[in-house]
């Protein structure tokens, strides 16, 4: 396994910015005097941390590196500040842009990684997992499987929100992301809007624990996916909105990549 950290210059949001790419490229076992040769191109998995989070953060709280590395797999997480990946057009941040195409650009420039969507996915956590259906979605031409995992699948509720010290449950956060939040029903930072307007749909995996906060709101969206007959799993786990529980399902997730069962 490699591991690069570094930055790279982003025309979507007009910045330098911050990525960690993983590797499967020298996959040498020294106590048993063996190497396994991953072929190029890659299969990738774009990978999106939550709220507060940053690229290195599925480093520092999952076994994402191993698993990636037993598997084959390139994985490349970018740094989505508190964006919830979606256009921010005052800002000139257009983090979905960026997560669903230029990153895409970019990456495949720089490392040996498939260009093929049958090879190319998308998953997130928490805020990332609303990230990764929405750019998924989106950019569908771009994305054969997405994962969600403790998807903050807030937009249906977020227009009823008021002022309050938590950004958590702060409107005036919450505008200052997504814009104009009687807006956002029918537009396209709605997943329920963009199922019924892609025409390639990708396949969703989804996992969320009985006890999370968020677990309804998850639930009631694979009763919408089930109900426009969308090819999707939903893993209703134990546990809560931990690390622990996203690094067991986004191990399920690369598994099923891997073609496990």
């Amino acid at each position: 396994m490699v591991l690069f950290r570094g930055d790279i210059k982003c025309k979507s949001l007009q910045r330098r910015t911050s990525i960690s790419v993983i590797l499967p490229a020298d996959n040498i076992h020294f106590l048993n005097d063996s190497e396994e040769i991953v072929p190029q191109p890659y299969k990738t998995l774009y990978l999106l941390h939550g709220l507060y989070g940053s690229d290195d953060i599925f480093l520092a709280n999952t076994s994402i590196q191993k698993f990636a590395e037993d598997h084959g797999i390139a994985i490349v997480i970018p740094c989505g500040e508190n964006s919830f990946y979606v256009d921010n057009e005052k800002a000139h941040a257009y983090y979905g842009e960026y997560v669903g195409q230029e990153l895409l650009d970019i990456t495949r420039n720089i490392f040996p990684l498939s260009h093929k969507r049958e090879d190319t996915y998308i998953a997130g956590f928490s805020m990332g997992g609303y990230g990764a259906v929405r750019n998924g979605l989106k950019y569908s031409h771009n994305f054969s499987k997405i994962g969600m995992i403790s998807a903050a699948l807030i937009t249906d509720d977020i227009a009823d929100y008021v002022s309050d010290s938590n950004v958590l449950r702060s409107r005036d956060f919450y505008e200052s992301i997504f814009g104009n939040l009687d807006g956002i029903k029918n537009s396209d930072m709605d997943p329920k809007f963009l199922i019924d307007n892609c025409e390639d749909l990708p396949n969703i995996f989804m996992a969320c624990g009985r006890d999370d906060f968020l677990f309804d709101k998850n639930t009631d969206f694979y009763e919408f996916l089930k109900s426009r007959d969308v090819d999707a799993t939903f893993i209703q786990g134990d546990g809560e909105h931990t690390w622990e529980f996203c690094d067991r399902y986004i191990k399920e997730f690369i598994n099923l990549l891997a073609g496990g069962d």
